[in-house]
């Protein structure tokens, strides 16, 4: 076994066999492609041929123990930045739509709906430094971060000025297609006058934590100012998120600035994926934190669903 390789030994088969099963899923979906004769390496999900930031974001927690590239679709994605801040969803060169694609162009997509895609950016950069400890490049990329983050803080579909919190279309938890009331006939994936605007927490906790990661990087390269700007930034935005998404058990769902009904559901019981990773990302208190666990674990008790 190498020095440098990452393993588990314990002598009981169930841990020492974890990090080779988990390095075995991932190679598996291990994909290279070039996109202006630059190389680029991810793994990708089996039912989607496209490098999804999302995906990569949460794969980084397991691939930057394992993987030698984790910064090339990284840097791919802060390459193609628009100039407003925003940062693609995802980014193919395989035909997605069989039969009737067939073109092996590159394609950008950025699903209009989504509003968490800048923290997730954030966040895959310092799980890469993690791992690496390229300070250079993390530094490089401040100005990218900065202007992913200031694009969700000042743009209509991404900012609502009364709540001061980030808003999406109204979505299930961070799904990418909006509920319409029947006015679109099939998934929505567009902003257009008819869109539900609300408030879900799970945005609102990713983006406190990338407020954090921002402050924790100027923090770290001596610029006290943009440290404590961030900060103040994430506090801000923990305490009023708190403050609007707590239900008194948990998260609620979706707090709604446009007005709608949603016929036979109770949506005040709806449970949403996001409340776990609010705990992880450090909002919830940990009386909080012990509330959405044991609501968990009493819907289990009574198998009632949730989303």
């Amino acid at each position: 076994m190498k020095t440098n390789e990452t393993f588990i030994k314990t002598g009981k088969p169930e841990f020492d066999e974890f990090i080779p099963v988990i390095k075995s899923f991932f190679d598996a979906n291990a994909v290279d492609v070039y996109i202006d004769a630059k190389k680029i390496r991810a793994f990708l999900d089996p039912d989607a041929p496209s490098f999804w930031l999302r995906t990569i974001a949460d794969h980084l927690r397991a691939s930057k123990y394992f993987e030698a590239d984790i910064k090339s679709a990284v840097e791919h994605f802060a390459e193609t930045q628009a100039d407003n801040g925003r940062i693609f969803d995802y980014f193919t060169v395989f035909p997605e739509k069989l039969p009737c694609e067939k073109e092996n162009w590159t394609k950008y997509v950025r699903v209009p709906v989504e509003a968490d895609v800048e923290f997730r950016f954030v966040k895959a950069i310092y799980q890469v430094w993690q791992a690496t400890g390229d300070d250079l490049w993390v530094k490089n990329l401040l100005p990218k971060m900065e202007k992913a983050l200031n694009y969700i803080l000042t743009h209509p579909w991404r900012w609502d000025e009364k709540f001061k919190l980030v808003k999406r279309a109204y979505t299930i938890d961070t799904w990418d297609f909006a509920y319409t009331a029947g006015k679109h006939n099939w998934l929505q994936f567009q902003i257009d006058e008819n869109t539900f605007w609300g408030i879900m927490h799970g945005d609102n906790s990713g983006y406190y934590e990338a407020f954090m990661i921002m402050s924790l990087f100027y923090e770290f390269f001596g610029n006290k100012k943009n440290a404590e700007k961030w900060r103040k930034k994430a506090i801000d935005l923990k305490r009023r998120m708190n403050k609007i998404c707590w239900n008194g058990k948990f998260y609620t769902h979706f707090v709604k600035i446009t007005p709608v009904i949603i016929e036979g559901v109770d949506e005040s019981q709806q449970l949403s994926l996001s409340n776990p990773m609010d705990i992880n990302r450090g909002v919830a208190t940990h009386k909080m934190a012990v509330s959405i666990i044991n609501e968990y674990l009493e819907r289990r008790k009574k198998n009632q669903g949730f989303c």
